[in-house]
């Protein structure tokens, strides 16, 4: 009898079931939540362009934000979707030329309701000399999201977020600076593992951060956290704006 060997074949077996079915419940549910946002962008497409009646300048700069938001979760969703038609979960990255002053600006635009609504007061600073960096343009704008959500999330009410972009020898770097509770050494080194969150008082499953790490160093870069005891967080990250990683192929495996 060979039952070591029986029973080591049916666990396979098994396992192979269950990633199977978590690949199409994934998938399944990536594809559902993107139906409604194509429809959503249609929609805003057609009020913005008049097809409804008149839109007030105030009314067209809240719903632009609003279409550039959905255009984003569109690109994401795709992103997934292709992620699990890929072996293990790798995603080939795009190269093309792109601002980190641009995007951080544009991200900002995104959430700048989210923080008026915690009386969060967004101050962005373009320090950069060198701007641009060679890269995934949707999966930099995932991380600045990530990072932008994340300081709006744990910010002190009534605070001021500082958003910097800026050059650090051969990386443009961006970072955020605000009043949060404090991290202490350990929980800084922990901060960008896979299912880590460290909040009871929101919802999430921890993997905003760790996504923004392994995009990050995709793209030959770093992520860095620091947290004083004074209750002033910075996060960001640095990625190499030299021309050399122009024709570089690069992807990334969550």
């Amino acid at each position: 009898m060979n039952t070591s060997s029986d029973n080591s074949a049916e666990i396979a077996e098994e396992n192979d079931t269950l990633e199977k079915q978590r690949e199409t419940f994934v998938a399944s549910l990536s594809h559902d939540l993107k139906n409604p946002t194509v429809a959503q962008i249609r929609a805003l497409e057609l009020i913005l362009k008049g097809k409804f009646g008149q839109v007030t300048p105030e009314q067209r700069e809240i719903m632009e934000m609003v279409l550039d938001s959905c255009k984003y979760m569109n690109a994401m969703l795709c992103s997934v979707l292709t992620t699990y038609r890929t072996e293990k979960g790798t995603i080939n990255l795009n190269s093309e030329e792109v601002s980190i002053a641009d995007l951080a600006i544009e991200c900002t635009d995104e959430m700048v309701y989210l923080a008026k609504d915690k009386g969060i007061e967004i101050i962005a600073e373009n320090r950069a000399e060198k701007e641009n960096v060679w890269g995934d343009r949707v999966q930099l704008k995932r991380v600045i999201m990530n990072l932008l959500s994340n300081s709006i999330k744990y910010a002190y009410p009534n605070t001021k977020l500082y958003i910097y972009v800026y050059n650090e020898e051969n990386y443009t770097c961006f970072r955020f600076e605000n009043k949060s509770p404090y991290l202490s050494p350990e929980r800084q080194k922990k901060i960008f593992a896979r299912y880590i969150s460290f909040s009871q008082n929101h919802c999430g499953i921890g993997l905003g951060l760790y996504a923004s790490k392994k995009i990050v160093e995709a793209h030959n870069g770093i992520m860095f956290v620091q947290s004083y005891q004074d209750e002033h967080s910075i996060f960001g990250f640095k990625i190499p704006n030299d021309d050399c990683f122009k024709n570089i192929k690069r992807s990334v495996t969550f």
